[in-house]
């Protein structure tokens, strides 16, 4: 059997580094691109082991010509871009561990005063928006991946793509799940027509990892007793699943993931041939957790 050749699209990202991460230690051909082409370094400053075995490449996923000729042989691609939020300071916030500016971008975005609300961006700010990044920015690699003929083996490829699960906080705007389920439908029509690429569409929650981002440890340790207290209780939803308190219920009853099990089931998909949906039960399941399937449903 041949080695899989995986082309991580954001591999030096929060969850892209953990999927290379884990390809390597399967012993798997793993080639990055981003818009710096930088390997991986730790919040530190450390390179980690795993980094020299990966090939990083500079390129940029809404320009094809820059990133061509790497989609020639690899058996599958993981598409790990995307944006909570539109305002441009929260990913620094969150590498600073600064809660408060977290929270003043979240405010921002629901109050439409983030980049959204300008009318007059130029192309590169286009790219910072909900559609360019979590829509636009995947179907144009994934139109890139098709157009190259597949490689001898294996026959069939896999495009995987990192969705989120069906509600998020009541202060992300709804484009965020809108632009991700746009993205999803778009993957699938252009997957079925081509009848060679699989589709794997990944809807994790919070993804949480206490030494690479410990501002995630938090919210994800408070997101585990609710979701855990739900699964126990088995209480419906008392609101509508589209008011704001349906949305804040739901998020608290969707349990938090460590990102290296979202990066173990995207691996794990590619190599067992799965398709489609791959929720945040599954990946639980699959990393050991015992998982309340007969959950009630949303009143």
């Amino acid at each position: 059997m041949s080695v899989p050749r995986l082309l991580v699209v954001g591999g030096n990202g929060y969850l892209g580094s953990a999927v290379c991460k884990a390809a390597v230690a399967k012993g798997w051909n793993v080639a990055s691109m981003s818009s710096s082409g930088k390997p991986y370094t730790t919040p530190a400053g450390h390179t980690p082991k795993w980094v020299h075995a990966v090939q990083w490449h500079r390129a940029s996923a809404f320009e094809p010509d820059t990133y061509r000729d790497l989609m020639a042989d690899k058996s599958a691609v993981v598409h790990t871009l995307g944006i909570l939020l539109e305002d441009a300071g929260y990913k620094d916030a969150i590498a600073r561990g600064d809660i408060l500016g977290l929270l003043g971008g979240m405010l921002r975005g629901a109050t439409g005063s983030g980049p959204a609300s300008n009318p007059l961006k130029t192309a590169v700010e286009a790219r910072g928006t909900y559609e360019a990044m979590n829509r636009d920015s995947a179907l144009t690699v994934l139109d890139t991946m098709l157009a190259e003929p597949s490689p001898p083996a294996p026959a069939e490829r896999s495009f995987v793509y990192v969705s989120a699960a069906n509600k998020v906080a009541p202060f992300v705007p709804d484009r965020y799940v809108t632009t991700k389920r746009e993205a999803e439908a778009g993957i699938l029509e252009r997957c079925e027509a081509n009848g060679h690429v699989k589709p794997v569409l990944v809807r994790p929650g919070l993804m949480y990892n206490a030494h690479v981002r410990p501002i995630s440890t938090l919210p994800a340790f408070a997101l585990s007793l609710t979701a855990g207290l739900h699964d126990r209780l088995h209480l419906p939803m008392p609101f509508s699943a589209d008011s704001a308190l349906g949305k804040a219920a739901e998020t608290l009853c969707t349990h938090p993931i460590h990102v290296d099990h979202v990066a173990d089931a995207i691996i794990r998909s590619i190599a067992t041939g799965e398709e489609g949906v791959v929720n945040v039960d599954t990946m639980r399941e699959w990393a050991g957790f015992e998982v309340v399937r007969d959950k009630p449903a949303e009143i």
